[in-house]
């Protein structure tokens, strides 16, 4: 039995005495190192230097025209369209989808059976 106890303390003693060598050949972290963090600034800050975000500034209640000038943007673009596709027809490219068999369809329509037959939304003939 005291055979046991003195080798417990003696394994003790061993384990305190290498962490007390261990904590003593540490050295000391120096309070003037940059990196070294304090009360005043504990972690170093990750600065980002990106764009910011613009505030939205509140609206007084003032009438915007932003949906009118949409719909006259969409109308101007349309028109251009049509008119390139005219110029296009003029010199003879492209195809002439105003005539028969296309009816305003890029490809020709599928002819069906007339009881299978069914009304087309793009030219407003059954086909």
């Amino acid at each position: 039995m005291k055979f046991k106890m003195v080798l417990v303390m003696l394994i003790f003693s061993a384990a305190m005495a290498v962490e007390v060598l261990a904590q003593q050949s540490k050295e000391p972290v120096k309070s003037t190192d940059k990196n070294f963090p304090s009360t005043l600034q504990p972690v170093n800050p990750v600065k980002y230097y990106g764009p910011r975000k613009e505030k939205k500034k509140k609206q007084k209640g003032t009438v915007t025209h932003d949906a009118q000038n949409e719909y006259y943007k969409r109308i101007e673009n349309t028109w251009r369209e049509r008119e390139k596709r005219e110029k296009t027809y003029e010199r003879g490219g492209g195809v002439d989808k105003m005539k028969p068999p296309y009816f305003g369809h890029k490809k020709p329509p599928k002819i069906r059976p007339i009881e299978k037959r069914k009304y087309c939304k793009v030219c407003g003939i059954r086909h």
